[in-house]
């Protein structure tokens, strides 16, 4: 993208860019593994020792209650997490993962060390430090604005459908 540009549009649509770019090559990276997006719910729960709720998922990660169903749905048919009843709470549900997710979440781990390393190449540790407390910023104040719903889909397009 023309450098003026990044000056004109929404700062909004740069980190749209940016994000696309990353998880591009970040499923390119995992390409061997037979799920092709939601690697931060599985490290989520991995954080979790116990396993979490769907609701901490939503909160953490901003995303949707329809659209975390969605994920975790996915997850459960690729046999990467299932669900428990909460022992302290029978009418509440625990996500937990897999032999098959604790197999595959090293490579999924070293896959992101690789392309934060790759991302970040030639910047600056203090430079890094400085994007991320920013990037908090950022969202603090975002926060605070009145926003409308809005869904945003990292799904791997098929080979046909590339332009």
């Amino acid at each position: 993208m023309d450098k003026n540009l990044y000056t004109l549009l929404p700062f909004g649509r740069t980190l749209a860019v940016l994000t696309k770019s990353y998880y591009g090559a970040l499923t390119n990276r995992l390409a061997h593994l037979d799920i092709d997006r939601h690697y931060s719910i599985l490290i989520l729960i991995e954080s979790m020792d116990g396993g979490c709720t769907q609701h901490y998922l939503c909160e953490q990660l901003k995303i949707d209650k329809v659209s975390m169903v969605r994920m975790i749905q996915y997850l459960i048919e690729k046999k990467y997490i299932h669900k428990v009843v909460n022992p302290h709470d029978k009418r509440e549900h625990l996500l937990q993962l897999s032999k098959k997710a604790n197999k595959v979440l090293p490579q999924i781990h070293q896959a992101i060390f690789e392309m934060n390393e790759a991302t970040f190449a030639s910047i600056s540790t203090q430079k890094q430090q400085a994007l991320c407390q920013m990037l908090t910023t950022i969202q603090t104040n975002l926060d605070e604005l009145p926003t409308d719903r809005i869904y945003i889909n990292y799904k791997k397009l098929k080979k046909n459908n590339e332009a």
